[in-house]
């Protein structure tokens, strides 16, 4: 085309002789100056020269420089019929047109309509290129219509306009999911692959469309494509029918191959004895069995790429197809990870990784292979291997591993994994630890060697394995424990997360070591020689210690009273108020002492369940930001979400509960006026909390009446004593995060305030320096991270009169601050809450059903209690709710809203969504029927229902 315009070739030739960068970005000057100069020019430019000018910039933006005019001119080279011009348009208006740039987009939407309609190909192609490159939302509003059209009907158009349809339209579906309804396009879908001459290039882009969808949508409603897409592949991979420009190095549509084992993972097994079942599995076993390696590296890739995702298909049905080729796919899985080329070692340990529940003990022989990986250069080989010896750990070879992994651990492992090592050795040492010596002498040395990565959930877990679970802990354990640690404290420099474990263990379990012949005093002086050179975080331990001993060992009281008299004057608060506390507490009476300075109980079974290195450890795969591809993301993260929802279901319901609760379901009398709408069967349905259960109701709240109010408000008085307190409230909080006020009051003035917030479920607070005087002010910045969230507790301590004096009371911060209304159409929000009722095995979907007692006198119209509890949902729990059918005749209020978390693991802020719909009954006024949807941690719906049964029921 440049042949054609000798002022473009002359600019062309000019910047090409420039010497330096200098005259070349005098040259581009120039030249911008005489194109804005033509553009703004009172004359008007033929369609030629717009065409040469656009070009031109075409030219500039590409060499780097930045071109802020002229797009105009490109968009509007789409209107020209002739097909220089509106080629030119096109491809300027896809490069150099901004997505911001609304007003243009809507001045050529009707043209590229026109093209798209026409019945020229090329017209065609160039708008379809041209939207699905930018999908800016003026044209997706305008075109969505026409381009589903020229995608899922069989019309006018060719394969090769439908090929560019299907990209058009998965990049528009990607980027605005709410405006396309996939179930609609089931039965287009499926026509694609019924084409008796099908374009091998349309039957990629159809699959595309198809993987894209399933990857965002529910895959059932694309069922029918099963046998379909399977007789599409037995026809490629069997019978070798694909048009030569379709092979690639011999292998037939290579591309397509990938793609189809890539939908059907997706899809249920095709039944046994059917068709489908046999041509896939003969298409398995061709994959696996006959794929060879030869000397071409590109043939190599692409037989390998299939060979691949045929295993993922293997993995991905169970052994529903192709179970019989379990053994051969583990012996070229064995030879991947033992080669040179790093790519093959990857994917195969990723492979194995997911093949680990299919295969058993099979790995196990592969050990000594996964070891040299742990060693490789790449980085993300190392993580892989890491992964994989995590996954087949057993009783058998757990200690080997372990061993094997602490040996990397102590000679210097990547610090980029070093924090998932740890971690996974904690987790595997207490997993299988038959001989419980052994995780002692394991944890020893994993913090001898890597102190700095073991983190504070890690050794309170190694605590709480040696105080013990239920009854009675393991007394042998314990009195190893304390000679181990004695024995590693006596060295003169020790981590300090040893200290911290040492000085917890010792003064506990300190009669163990005197039984030992171990004096008090030499018990307190190895402990005492590290308080001078530790952390503020080992010297609060050690206090604990010191106090115990003291408590113990009367001949240590006057030693301990001196060093907590001098940390009564340290710059940390934290070790400050232990020094004051424990100073005081030590002057007191032995036997007042001894009641308070009590042996650390057993742990409950459920804090034994609840392993929070377990959740900490699939959290990590959930979050990894290594797999980009939605479909692996999918895969490789099916085992750690079914372990979550598993460790969570077990805490949140108990068996028996779950059974009384759907017993009393689908007993109630109402049940069958909201046949389909109640889930009743499948995971993840939540039990409500029985009155005692309700933490929002219970007595220990002594500010139990201001939290109600507050609860839905954000100023008031969150504790009113007129003659002894007032602390007067504010909140402002947005999104994830906010900030909270308060200033306290008092009939004579407050000194010396400070303030503690613990119990702080679900949320971060970071309390700001307090500003004192009459009427002591204090900010705090809060932050939520888990759904799961209860009300935190203030702790204040001030003097008043002369008076040391402390007071306690609970702050108004629940689930509802953190949550932003969502305006949804009626029939939008009754397909997703359906969907989450009807799902039975979505692990992200919560419900919860139940009828509460409508607590309304009975001469109020079920009206106006239903208009209450919209505005319950409104105003105080910070959902939109609405009406249905209207407030005039109003039956239900429907809300929804979104839970916005930050957890610590992530960058990017959650949004989980919440429905609520709250309906009367036709046979009574007695109750109010309450459901709740929710995503991300049942808790929610929990804490929701709470919210409700606080202010209606």
């Amino acid at each position: 085309m440049s042949t054609n315009m000798r002022g473009l070739n002359t600019f062309i030739t000019d910047i090409r002789h420039c010497s330096n960068k200098e005259q070349e970005e005098k040259r581009v000057e120039k030249e911008l100056q005489k194109i804005r100069g033509k553009f703004t020019s009172q004359k008007g430019l033929a369609g030629y020269q717009k065409k040469k000018y656009v070009w031109k910039l075409l030219y500039i933006y590409i060499l780097g420089y930045e071109v802020d005019f002229g797009q105009q001119e490109c968009a509007f080279l789409i209107n020209s019929s002739k097909f220089s011009e509106k080629y030119t348009g096109y491809v300027a208006t896809s490069i150099l047109v901004s997505e911001k740039t609304h007003d243009l987009f809507t001045q050529v939407a009707s043209s590229i309509r026109n093209d798209l309609q026409s019945v020229n190909e090329i017209n065609q192609s160039l708008a379809l290129t041209m939207v699905g490159t930018q999908a800016p939302q003026e044209l997706v509003n305008a075109l969505h219509q026409d381009v589903q059209k020229l995608a899922l009907t069989e019309s006018r158009s060719t394969f090769h306009v439908r090929k560019k349809a299907c990209a058009c339209l998965l990049r528009m579906y990607r980027k605005y999911q709410d405006k396309f309804q996939p179930s609609q396009w089931a039965q287009g879908i499926s026509q694609m692959f019924e084409s008796r001459h099908p374009s091998l290039g349309f039957m990629t882009a159809a699959t595309s469309l198809l993987v894209g969808t399933c990857q965002l949508d529910n895959p059932s409603i694309f069922e029918d494509c099963t046998p379909k897409l399977i007789k599409l592949l037995h026809k490629i991979a069997i019978q070798k029918d694909s048009p030569g420009d379709y092979n690639y190095y011999a292998t037939p549509a290579p591309w397509l191959q990938v793609k189809i084992l890539k939908a059907l993972s997706f899809f249920s097994p095709p039944p046994p004895s059917t068709d489908s079942h046999r041509q896939l599995t003969e298409c398995l076993t061709k994959i696996i069995k006959k794929t060879e390696v030869t000397k071409s590296i590109n043939k190599n890739n692409v037989d390998h790429g299939i060979l691949f995702e045929a295993a993922n298909l293997v993995i991905t049905y169970n052994g529903a197809v192709g179970m019989e080729l379990k053994n051969d796919i583990l012996k070229l899985l064995g030879i991947f990870i033992s080669v040179k080329e790093p790519n093959l070692r990857y994917l195969g340990l990723e492979t194995m990784c997911k093949f680990v529940k299919l295969a058993g003990d099979s790995l196990e022989d592969h050990l000594n292979t996964i070891f040299k990986s742990l060693r490789d250069n790449d980085i993300s080989i190392r993580k892989r291997a890491l992964d994989l010896l995590y996954l087949i750990s057993s009783p058998n070879t757990s200690q080997r591993i372990v061993e094997e992994l602490l040996s990397y651990a102590e000679n210097g492992a990547d610090l980029q994994i070093k924090d998932d090592l740890i971690l996974k050795i904690a987790i595997l040492s207490e997993k299988f630890a038959d001989n419980l010596y052994w995780y002692i002498d394991v944890v020893v040395r994993m913090i001898n060697s890597s102190g700095d990565f073991v983190t504070e959930d890690i050794w309170f877990r190694i605590i709480q394995i040696i105080v013990g679970f239920q009854k009675e802990g393991n007394i042998e354990l314990q009195k190893y424990a304390a000679t181990k640690l004695f024995s590693q404290l006596s060295m003169p420099h020790v981590h300090e997360t040893l200290i911290c474990i040492g000085a917890f263990i010792i003064s506990e379990y300190s009669q163990m070591l005197v039984e030992q012949n171990k004096e008090p005093q030499k018990l307190f002086d190895i402990l005492n020689k590290h308080y001078t050179f530790s952390t503020e975080r080992s010297r609060q331990m050690l206090l604990n210690a010191f106090v115990k001993l003291a408590c113990k060992y009367p001949e240590l009281k006057d030693q301990a009273i001196m060093i907590c008299q001098i940390a009564g004057e340290h710059f940390d608060p934290d070790i400050q108020q232990r020094g004051i506390e424990y100073f005081s507490l030590l002057m007191e009476d032995d036997k007042l002492l001894n009641q308070i300075v009590v042996k650390m109980p057993p742990y409950s079974e459920q804090v034994q369940q609840n392993n929070p290195l377990t959740k900490r450890i699939y959290v990590m795969v959930l979050n990894s930001k290594e797999q980009k591809d939605p479909t692996l993301l999918n895969q490789a993260r099916i085992q750690a979400s079914q372990e979550i929802a598993m460790a969570e279901q077990k805490l949140q319901n108990k068996p028996e509960q779950l059974q009384k609760h759907l017993s009393w379901l689908k007993a109630c009398p109402y049940l069958n006026q909201f046949q389909g709408q109640i889930a009743l069967e499948g995971i993840n349905i939540m039990v409500p909390p029985s009155p005692e259960d309700n933490n929002l109701k219970s007595p220990s709240i002594s500010n139990l009446n201001e939290i109600k109010v507050l609860l839905t408000t954000q100023v008031g008085k969150v504790v009113d004593k007129p003659g002894e307190l007032v602390v007067q409230y504010k909140s402002e909080i947005s999104g994830h995060l906010g900030k909270v006020s308060f200033q306290f009051e008092g009939t004579s003035p407050i000194q010396n305030l400070s303030i503690l917030v613990s119990q702080t479920n679900g949320m971060l607070f970071n309390i700001l320096p307090v500003k004192q005087g009459d009427f002591p002010q204090v900010m705090m910045q809060v932050l939520s991270y888990d759904g799961n969230m209860t009300l935190p507790i203030a702790s204040i301590f001030y003097e008043q009169n002369g008076q040391q004096k402390k007071h306690e009371f609970h702050l108004p911060i629940y689930t509802n601050k953190f949550v932003q209304p969502v305006d949804m159409p009626y029939d939008k929000f009754t397909k997703f809450f359906d969907d989450f009722t009807n799902n039975l095995s979505n692990q992200n979907y919560f419900k919860l059903d139940t009828f509460i007692r409508n607590t309304a006198p009975s001469n109020i119209p079920m009206t106006e209690v239903l208009k209450k509890a919209g505005g319950l949902l409104s105003v105080g729990l910070n959902l939109k709710a609405q009406p249905f059918p209207s407030l005039e005749n109003l039956q239900m209020i429907w809300a929804c809203g979104q839970l916005m978390i930050k957890p610590p693991e992530q960058n990017n802020i959650l949004n989980l969504p919440i429905m609520v719909v709250i309906s009367s009954l036709d046979q009574t006024t007695e109750f109010l029927r309450v459901g709740i949807r929710c995503g991300g941690n049942g808790e929610i719906a929990k804490n929701y229902l709470k919210l409700i049964m606080l202010y209606l029921g």
